[in-house]
Formats: structure tokens, sequence, C-alpha cells
């Protein structure tokens, strides 16, 4: 049978089923560029790891976020582990093996080292989903690289430190002022007024109010309350001009 002499209904139906099969095809592309956008914005991959053959499909993000180019090697489990930083493979590992044995799903941040030697952060999540036989079939799951969030959090950290100390050490300046200087000004000034009696009190309070901080500051060499003798020193100071 030629074409002329071809059934124009059949013909219309195969136009149509073609048409349908590539506008399903271009909207499986536009759908596949929305997510490789979405997770390029979010900084984040997928990753679907057959467990028997031990084959992988990462997305190309993650293969970015790991620092490789899309697609350049197939992720096996082996080659998954040599990009863990070395102090959290044991940790990974453990808790894959807690997946595959109760089919729980799991969420962690492990630390990936790029082929420069960058060090990335990525909070990972994914689940077991196991075959007929009750076995560990396959592992899917996603990485959001959050190494930023993680840096920022530690420097909020740091900064909070820095501000701790800077607060502890102006308090314990006032009460050095408050409890020291001021006492020997009072000492010094009952002194030029002849007042012995007077200094010699001012100077006991003054002691008895540093040794008070000095126990505060500092954990003593020895257990229990700092005595009077324990802020003498070995040698007199100098004090010298200049």
């Amino acid at each position: 049978m030629d074409a002329d002499s071809a059934d124009p209904g059949s013909v219309d139906a195969a136009l149509a089923a073609e048409a349908a099969r590539r506008a399903a095809e271009e909207e499986l592309e536009l759908l596949r560029q929305r997510m490789e956008n979405a997770q390029a914005l979010a900084n984040m991959g997928d990753y679907d790891w057959h467990i028997p053959t031990d084959t992988n499909r990462w997305s190309d993000q993650l293969f970015r976020i790991y620092g490789h180019e899309p697609q350049s090697f197939n992720a096996t489990y082996e080659r998954f582990l040599s990009l863990i930083h070395p102090e959290d493979r044991e940790r990974v590992q453990a808790i894959h093996q807690h997946a595959y044995a109760t089919g729980e799903p799991y969420e962690m941040i492990e630390r990936v080292v790029r082929p420069d030697g960058e060090v990335r952060y990525l909070h990972s999540n994914g689940q077991v989903i196991m075959g007929p036989d009750g076995s560990p079939e396959r592992m899917r799951g996603t990485c959001v690289d959050v190494t930023d969030q993680v840096l920022a959090e530690r420097e909020r950290e740091a900064a909070a430190t820095r501000l701790g100390e800077v607060r502890l050490r102006r308090r314990q300046a006032a009460e050095i002022n408050d409890n020291v200087v001021q006492g020997l000004t009072a000492a010094m000034y009952a002194l030029e007024l002849g007042d012995a009696a007077g200094c010699q009190a001012y100077l006991d309070r003054t002691l008895g109010s540093a040794r008070t901080m000095m126990h505060d500051l500092v954990e003593p060499l020895t257990e229990g309350e700092l005595d009077a003798g324990d802020l003498v020193r070995m040698e007199p100071a100098t004090l010298r001009d200049g």
C-alpha cells in the first residue's frame, strides 16, 4: 500500500502520537533544566546509588560541589569514600551501615576534600530502599553545600567568645580599680596625713580584696582558699622609673 492509499485516519494518529512524544520530551528536558537551575541556585545535588551493582548517579551540581566536572567519573562507594575527609570516613560508613540494617533515613554533616585541597561542608540526607528479599537495594538522597553557613556560625561563635573576653577584662579592670587602685590611693593619702594606723588599715583591706580577686581570676596551685601569705613574692619586686 502506497502513501496515497494510506488510511488518512492512521496517518493523522501517527502524526499526533509523534507530536505528543516530542512534546513530552521537550517538557521533560525543560523540567530537567529547571531542576538543574534550582540545584545550582541552592548549591544542592542529589544522588541515587544502586547498591548491588555499585553504580551511583550524581546530578551535575553534586559533581561541582565535590570540585569535579559533571559526569566525569562513576561515583562508586569506594570513590565516594575517597572524597570524604579522612577524619569523617569512619563516621559516615557507620551511619550508612546503620541505615542498611534498619532502613531508617539518615541525616548528617560531613566534610569533603576537593582536588585542590579545599574542604567543604555538606548537609546530607538519604534513605535506603529495600529489595524484595529485604536487603538494601538503593540509597537516594540530597547533599547541600553548607560551608558558608558553617564558617559564618563559627565566626559568630568566635566573635561572641572575643566579646565575652573583652567584657571579662573590662570587669576585671573595673574591680582592680575599685578594690586595689583606690585602696592604695587612700593608703597614700592617709600616710601623707601622718595617719599610720589608717594607712595600715587601708593596706590590709586592699590586700584582702586582692586575694579575693586573685582567687576568682586564677586557679590556686593547691586546693582551698588563698591564704594571707599566698600573694607574697619569693623575691622582692624592683620598681624603676621609666
